[in-house]
């Protein structure tokens, strides 16, 4: 009878095979449980998810109120005691630095005769991060030049600066509680004549500064191994991140663009949420092309002196360059040949050599924001003209050719 009587508190004890684990929102649970031959211990969170600081509440059942033994819940996060706040339901608010993860909640049974036993269970408390997305422009700047917001206005600076230039990430300007933000950069080179030269894309997370510098690299570690795009991130990445370009043309416009990565963020997207900056690769103020044209006579100084002119001028043109545009100024200057039948042919009456004064139109019109094709031009010209054996002149004409 003696052994009848301690063992059955032991059996009670050890024929709790599997503790429940309860994920419930609202006003619907669902309940995994174990029954055992005198009773049923149930435990039962009241959300699947929790963030930092959210309160949980666990509350313990047992099936039969006459069963000889206590239940408490234990949660396995450090700094954590729950404390019953109604009978059966225990309550603890979740540490602001607690990292996200799966918690377990383990349970202690204290029988009839003072004897304690702590058991795991599969109940678990899910802790994730916060999701909120930060406004960029509060903690997003770009050093050492802050660029134009305007991609008619870039501001110029030369090569070596253009590779200098770096995001910074403000990190204490995060708000608190905002969680880990994720960062999509995206640089992109367009030559002058507004072709996409390259297109460079980096993905990059930082996140509100702790005063624990440890905390930083616990994190670091978390979210490359929750992250598959962030694990080559590096630990200063999360205060700033260099700017890589290869391809420079000369006057080209960088864009950079930072904006939240939604295929991380689910939802909540903002189309506004962007931090865009314009640069500009600045180049040479004089630059030198070659021009092969199809003039028009319009007006000649010399008309007594009869020439027979050619189709074609070929002419070395000399380019002012607008740092503010990066467009070429509509007036340049050339010399070269005019009035020959091809642009080596100069002959005796059909051609000759020239210095050109030329008004591109073309050019005017790109300056006015309508797009034609940059190689093409088209103008007005007065050419001091020098022809072979005969009279120089000045010529007006009018013109349309190909430029390099």
């Amino acid at each position: 009878m003696t052994a009848l009587k301690f063992r059955l508190p032991f059996q009670i004890i050890f024929c709790i095979l599997c503790i429940c684990a309860t994920q419930a929102q609202q006003r619907s649970s669902t309940l995994t449980q174990s029954s055992i031959e005198d009773g049923i211990v149930i435990l039962t969170v009241d959300k699947p998810v929790y963030l930092p600081n959210d309160t949980v509440n666990i509350k313990v059942q047992l099936s039969d109120s006459s069963t000889q033994i206590s239940a408490i819940p234990i949660l396995i996060i450090d700094g954590v005691i729950l404390k019953s706040i109604a009978g059966n339901i225990y309550s603890v608010i979740i540490p602001k630095t607690c990292n996200p993860g799966q918690y377990k909640v383990r349970i202690k049974i204290v029988h009839a005769q003072g004897k304690s036993f702590v058991y795991t269970t599969d109940c678990a408390v899910n802790v994730e991060e916060r999701q909120n997305i930060e406004l960029i422009s509060s903690y997003v700047r770009i050093e050492p030049d802050g660029g134009s917001q305007e991609m008619q206005t870039p501001v110029a600076l030369e090569r070596y600066k253009i590779r200098n230039l770096r995001v910074m990430f403000q990190r204490d300007k995060i708000g608190e509680n905002m969680g880990p933000q994720f960062i999509k950069i995206v640089t992109t080179v367009i030559s002058r004549d507004g072709i996409t030269a390259q297109t460079y894309e980096r993905r990059v997370l930082t996140f509100r500064q702790e005063k624990d510098p440890n905390r930083d690299g616990a994190m670091l570690v978390q979210y490359r191994n929750a992250y598959g795009p962030y694990a080559a991130i590096k630990a200063e990445e999360f205060e700033q991140v260099q700017i890589n370009v290869d391809t420079l043309p000369d006057w080209a416009i960088v864009k950079i663009t930072i904006a939240p990565d939604y295929a991380i963020k689910i939802g909540g997207y903002d189309r506004n949420n962007t931090y865009p900056r314009y640069f500009r690769i600045r180049g040479p103020k004089i630059e030198i092309g070659i021009s092969l044209g199809i003039p028009k006579v319009l007006f000649d100084t010399q008309a007594k002196d009869t020439i027979t002119y050619g189709n074609y001028s070929a002419m070395i043109r000399f380019y002012y360059v607008s740092e503010t545009t990066g467009n070429r100024f509509p007036v340049n200057l050339g010399v070269g040949t005019f009035g020959v039948n091809s642009p080596i042919d100069v002959n005796k009456g059909k051609g000759g050599f020239a210095l050109s004064a030329f008004l591109d139109v073309a050019e005017v019109t790109r300056l006015r924001g309508i797009t034609l094709l940059k190689k093409i031009y088209a103008g007005l010209e007065i050419t001091p003209f020098f022809p072979i054996e005969k009279k120089a002149r000045f010529l007006i004409n009018a013109q349309v050719g190909f430029a390099l």
